[in-house]
Parts: C-alpha cells; sequence; structure tokens
C-alpha cells in the first residue's frame, strides 16, 4: 500500500472514560400516548426514500461457467437459473438475472480480463441486454458472479497493476488504465476507453474518476437514473490522467449518483463459500453488544490529525479535497464512542506497532500470539501486512500477516475492510501478493461483507470505515448503497464483495423480535423505554435513534409490498 508523493480501550492512551448520561427521564403515560400520536401525524412512512430494490438487481452470470450457475442459483433461485443443483429457491428469488451466453461473445475466463475483451465479452453484452430489454434505468445494481473476470489489465502495461512501483510511474505519466470489473462497470454507459493509445491522458480511463456516491447517506431512489445512458463531461479534479471530476450543470451531461451502477460481487475460494456468505446476508439481525469492531492502527499518535494536509498514517492520505474524509481509524473509533450502541468496551482500537499490537483472534496460534479479541468480530479494519514493526508467527507458527482474518470469530453481518493493496486478488485462481490477507479468506472463515482492491490502489483511495459504520452497521442503507458510499473513486480498482440488498436489523432496535424494526418496536419502547444508546441515561435520544430506523424500514416495507 503506497501513500502518494489498548483496545477498547486504546493502545495510545487509555481512550475517555464511558460517558455517563443524568438520571433516567420519567416518562408519564400522557406524554407517551401524544409521543406516538405526533410521529403518526408526522408520517413515519415518509421519513426516507425506499432502498434498493430486488427487482432492481440485474445478476449477472454466464451459464458455459458453472461456478457461475451455482452462485447465481443459489442467488436468484433455481427457476430463473437454469442448469444448477436444482430445487434452490433462492436467497432473494425477486431479483433479475442475464446469461451473457445469450449475448454472442465469447466467454470470459476468471480471474483478469484485457480492457479490449472487457468491452467485447462484458459490457458490449450488458449494454445491448439492458438497452434491448428497456432496463438501463429500472436496473440500479449489477452483480457479478463467481467464475467471471474481476481485474480489468492495464492497455499497455498489462502487469503493471501488480506492481507498486510500475503502478505509481504509470500513475505520474498519466496513464493507468487498469482497474477492478466492478468499478469498471459501475460507469457502465461511459466510453472510457475512447481514444486510449498508451499516452497520457489520452483518454478518461487514464486514472480515476471521482465517485459521486462518496459520502451521501442517501439510498438510490433518492437519484434519478433519467440520464444514465448519456455521455459524460468530465474534466480534471487536480490533473488530467490522475483524477477527473464533472462541473457541468447540464444534468444530461453531469455525473450525479443515479448515472452509477452499484456493482457487487458475489465471490469466494469456494462455491460453498459463496452460499455461506449469502445465507449469512439473508435476514440478517446484528447483536452490537455481543460483537467487536476491530480497528488496528499502527505507527498512529492515536488522535484525528485534521486535514488537510494529509499526515503520514495510512489511513489519512487524501488525494484531492473532493475525497477527504479525515483521518479514518480515529475518526471511526470517536463516532463509535458517541454513538453508543457498540458497546465502549467492545471498540478494539490501537495505535501502537509490533506484534504486541497487532490484534488476532483465537482460532489459530500465532508465534508471539499478539494482541488476542475472542469476541465474535463485526468489522474488521486492519494494517494487516502494512503493519509497522514486528508480527507474530512467521517462524515455527503461521505468519499473522496473511492469516490474521482466519484466526477471528465472526458475527453475522461481519464486514472485512483492510488497509491492504491487493486484499481482493485471490478470486477466479489468482493468489495474492506480498504477504497479504484476502477478502476470499475472510468470507470462508465466515465473513459477510467485503470492500477491497484487486490492484495497487494507494492509500488515498481506500474505502473508509467511517462510512460504512455510519452507513452501515448503524445506519439503514443496503450493502450496495452503503459500500459504493464509502469508495471515493471509480475506474479504480476497489471492489465489493456480498449480498447488495442486505440491510442491518440491530437487535437492540427490534425490540419484539420479530427481525424488523417498524412502529410496533416503537410501541414497545413507549411502553417500556431502553437505553439503546448505552449512555446510562433513557431519554429522548434513545427514542430519536430507534425514530429513524423505524422511518427507513417503514417506508421500504411499504415499498417492497409487505404493508
Amino acid at each position: 500500500m503506497r501513500p502518494i508523493g489498548a483496545r477498547g480501550r486504546w493502545a495510545a492512551g487509555r481512550g475517555p472514560a464511558m460517558r455517563l448520561g443524568g438520571p433516567a427521564r420519567g416518562w408519564s403515560l400522557a406524554r407517551r400516548v401524544l409521543v406516538c400520536l405526533g410521529v403518526s401525524a408526522a408520517g413515519l412512512v415518509g421519513g426516507a426514500s425506499a432502498q434498493l430494490r430486488p427487482e432492481q438487481v440485474l445478476v449477472v452470470y454466464d451459464s458455459r461457467v458453472l461456478d457461475s450457475v451455482l452462485v447465481a442459483e443459489h442467488y436468484a433461485g433455481s427457476a430463473k437459473v437454469v442448469g444448477g443443483v436444482g430445487g434452490r429457491s433462492g436467497t432473494r428469488p425477486g431479483v433479475r438475472v442475464f446469461d451473457l451466453a445469450t449475448g454472442g461473445a465469447a466467454a470470459a475466463a476468471p480471474g483478469t480480463i484485457t480492457y479490449a475483451n472487457f468491452i467485447t465479452r462484458i459490457r458490449t453484452p450488458l449494454r445491448e441486454y439492458l438497452a434491448g430489454s428497456g432496463l438501463a434505468e429500472e436496473v440500479r445494481c449489477i452483480v457479478m458472479t463467481k467464475g467471471l473476470p474481476h481485474r480489468v489489465r492495464d492497455t499497455d502495461n498489462a502487469n503493471s497493476g501488480d506492481s507498486p512501483s510500475q503502478t505509481e510511474t504509470e500513475f505520474f505519466n498519466r496513464d493507468v488504465t487498469n482497474a477492478s470489473m466492478e468499478s469498471e462497470l459501475a460507469l457502465l454507459w461511459q466510453d472510457l476507453s475512447a481514444g486510449e493509445a498508451g499516452g497520457a491522458a489520452d483518454s478518461f480511463a487514464d486514472g480515476m474518476i471521482v465517485n459521486p456516491w462518496w459520502s451521501t447517506s442517501e439510498p438510490v431512489q433518492a437519484y434519478r437514473a433519467t440520464h444514465i445512458r448519456e455521455p459524460k463531461s468530465f474534466v480534471a479534479a487536480f490533473a488530467s490522467g490522475r483524477y477527473w471530476t464533472t462541473t457541468s450543470t447540464v444534468p444530461a451531461s453531469a455525473l450525479g449518483p443515479g448515472d452509477v451502477y452499484l456493482v457487487c460481487r458475489l465471490d469466494g475460494h469456494t462455491v460453498d463459500d459463496v452460499r455461506g456468505m449469502l445465507d449469512r446476508a439473508a435476514g440478517l439481525v446484528v447483536d452490537l453488544e455481543d460483537s467487536v469492531v476491530v480497528l488496528d492502527e499502527s505507527g498512529s499518535d492515536g488522535v484525528p490529525t485534521p486535514t488537510p494536509p494529509p499526515d503520514t498514517e495510512l489511513d489519512n492520505q487524501h488525494a484531492i479535497p473532493q475525497t477527504n474524509g479525515g483521518d479514518d481509524y480515529e475518526l471511526t473509533r470517536d463516532y463509535l464512542y458517541s454513538d453508543g450502541r457498540v458497546l465502549f468496551i467492545n471498540v478494539w482500537y490501537d495505535a501502537l506497532s509490533d506484534e504486541d499490537n497487532f490484534i488476532v483472534g483465537p482460532n489459530l496460534s500465532f508465534d508471539g500470539e499478539g494482541s488476542v479479541c475472542g469476541t465474535p468480530v463485526i468489522l474488521l479494519a486492519h494494517y494487516g501486512a502494512n503493519h509497522a514493526g514486528t508480527f507474530p508467527g512467521g517462524i515455527s507458527d503461521p505468519d499473522a500477516r496473511s492469516l490474521y482474518a482466519s484466526s477471528f470469530t465472526y458475527a453475522r453481518g461481519a464486514i472485512f475492510n483492510t488497509m491492504e493493496s491487493f486484499n481482493a486478488r485471490a478470486f477466479g485462481g489468482l493468489t495474492t501478493l506480498q504477504s497479504q490477507e484476502q477478502a476470499a479468506d475472510f468470507i470462508a472463515a465466515g465473513g459477510t461483507f467485503a470492500v477491497g482492491n484487486v490492484y495497487e490502489p494507494f492509500a488515498t483511495t481506500v474505502p473508509d470505515n467511517l462510512i460504512l459504520a455510519r452507513n452501515f452497521l448503524l445506519g439503514n442503507l443496503t450493502w450496495a448503497e452503503a459500500a459504493w458510499s464509502s469508495i471515493p473513486f471509480l475506474s479504480w480498482q476497489q471492489t465489493v464483495i456480498g449480498d447488495p440488498l442486505a440491510r442491518v436489523v440491530r437487535r437492540g432496535e427490534d425490540l419484539n423480535g420479530d427481525g424488523v424494526v417498524d412502529v410496533e418496536d416503537l410501541h414497545a419502547w413507549e411502553r417500556a423505554p431502553t437505553d439503546i444508546n448505552h449512555d446510562s441515561a433513557i431519554n429522548d435520544a434513545d427514542r430519536q435513534l430507534l425514530v429513524r430506523t423505524v422511518r427507513a424500514f417503514e417506508r421500504y416495507d411499504m415499498e417492497n409490498g409487505r404493508r
């Protein structure tokens, strides 16, 4: 991972004491009734736009590739995907499917694909299907399946993305065109490589494009896709050929969130790994009181340093002002502390280096042990192979750098987002590089969601943990919406792994235990108020957390015919 040009507890000096609120307020029956009436009058249903819906998701598979068929079948069901084991109802039977074999192009091998073959074997068939079926604006999410390629090669330096130094040279020469399959498909209708001839900034495929989804907190329905097929007007965001953005005020030529497909991937070491990942995402209920967030930084002072300019910490590198997310690990820690729904003692933040401060789980034994976390993990944010100093293991025991993800026990809904350049490389038969941990290992060990890098991305472009925590773990967006809101750039190296339609139901808010947070839970809270944010006070702050979730779920349920 290259920059450009105590736990819980924290190890850089203990964190703030647990917040203690004032005495619990009394809630009279009359006040509770008035509050309920007020909520009803305000309209819980109208409080939030609807999230991504199953019919807006298009699953792409190839009937000539068995792994692709089996994964698509498990997700969409045997009725829509023939040729599998049969009898599968599908974890999301309402999604749409598209078989690449019907597009007339040759099959694309898994792993890495040339840019030319990406166009003819993936992009063109997808375009023709969406245009011919009238679904270009209806579909808002594309799902790629195991057995399909996940990396698009550079047009004139095929393997440069696997070399940090070569990538850096190509970048400063303004000629990086390699990308993840998912990130390139996000701008499906844009001819980014038009004019590309290996020169500096001779196409918009050179470099990366500022993601208009980054840092948003609205669901997909908040943005219309009316102009998604129109060519966009790109200009240099900082340096042409490195960063592109749009400044057009003309809706058809401006790149907005509605012009971006949220592209996810269902992949892992084995088909069974992917099936397990999908099963864990279905009907997702998360118990934040019994789950740990791991934020394993290193070489840090533990203080959220203001930016700009960026400091020397890998989590505080920012390419341009439009994507300046701040000192990510520290800001995520502080956000979790202030929110309170993740218990203070369950935030494992460590700022320090060397093996004693390298956080691992109990399921593997490492020489030097590291700092062992035995509680199920819900978010794994880790420097991994980029952890400074010495590492546990690597002599007689396994090397923790490349195996630490396999050492933890995971809660359902666990997320992987590590500070490693090639942590999403090892799909489609590819292996890792530089002893870096893999999203595929995390999924095999019981993980549910991941964001990662298929090529060297630079530290300036990695997804933001703060946004993942705010929009997914503690928010109300679907995985696809939340994951892409954490990624600063498109046509670059990031990929999103997992069920795009999954949403978190927090057990602490599901007061009646029916697997959904709705007005019945609000009524339950009014009858017996509880301390949702764990600040030792039962008050309106707890109620407002619940109201926000209820509003989001009510609108979602209305749109999906639940009520």
